[in-house]
């Protein structure tokens, strides 16, 4: 490497990755419940969260180069576009599926402000379909976690995230326990939606911490591809990348996006 050793010349890169990935693994939908504090499952998350922190620690804790260093190599990568175009495609049908609910959920709501629903069927329909989308949010993460859990590229994190996934099964039996039960009428609505919440606030935990595991990965290849071609300064693109003039400043975002789909191999 001639002594080069790969950094990423921001504060706080990790946590601006996670907020740039708008929406997470699920995605922007706005239709779900607001969520709380599910302090169970954050316990059940704690030694996942420690090993995600861990490689955090290993990132930031890699020695910059030396400023007077000569033919300063510098390179920038798009990570909020690799998080789309990598991490989301592997879930695309579930996202799909839980985007068609929300629109349903929008077209109920545009049919009682017309006036076209009366509220007691409203409330039913709402309640049920507010079910349906969480069922729609867990499958998301749920699909998410089983790719992870079966890439070699996540071997290192592999034990952690199984255990996450059997503390999220139980939960997601809860859920498809009360899309059956919707499916019938519903004698307590705002029970019914409080148990929605209380669940969509879980499940909420589950995908921000998938979101964190996935900028790990974009940022530790990152740094893997910068430091095997010997650049100094690696950028990410958005909020910090101004103006580059080519060919001074190379973009690494296809090599990192190759590795990155090697995560998941197709089958």
């Amino acid at each position: 490497m001639n002594g080069k050793i790969a950094v990423w010349a921001t504060v706080g890169v990790l946590g601006a990755l996670i907020l740039g990935f708008v929406g997470g693994i699920v995605g922007a939908m706005v239709f779900g419940p607001k969520s709380g504090e599910t302090a169970g499952l954050a316990r059940d998350l704690g030694a996942l969260q420690a090993r995600v922190q861990t490689l955090e620690g290993r990132v930031a804790n890699l020695p910059a180069a030396a400023a007077a260093a000569p033919a300063l190599k510098v390179g920038v990568v798009d990570a909020e576009n690799l998080f789309t175009t990598v991490f989301l495609p592997q879930v695309a049908a579930e996202r799909s599926a839980l985007q068609a609910k929300a629109q349903a959920i929008q077209d109920l709501q545009a049919r009682y402000a017309q006036g076209q629903i009366k509220a007691d069927a409203y409330q039913q329909q709402y309640a049920r379909l507010q079910a349906e989308y969480l069922q729609g949010q867990v499958r998301v993460n749920m699909a998410m976690l089983d790719k992870m859990i079966a890439s070699p590229g996540f071997a290192n994190l592999r034990a952690d995230l199984q255990v996450l996934r059997d503390q999220a099964k139980p939960l997601a039996d809860q859920v498809d326990a009360l899309v059956k039960q919707a499916q019938v009428t519903i004698l307590n609505v705002t029970d019914f939606l409080a148990q929605v919440q209380q669940l969509q606030a879980a499940f909420q935990q589950v995908d921000q911490l998938l979101t964190q595991v996935a900028a790990v990965k974009i940022l530790e290849i990152s740094q893997q591809v910068a430091m095997e071609l010997g650049y100094d300064i690696v950028l990410r693109t958005k909020d910090v990348v101004m103006y580059q003039r080519a060919p001074a400043v190379a973009n690494l975002t296809p090599e990192v996006e190759k590795r990155l789909w090697n995560l998941f191999p197709a089958k």
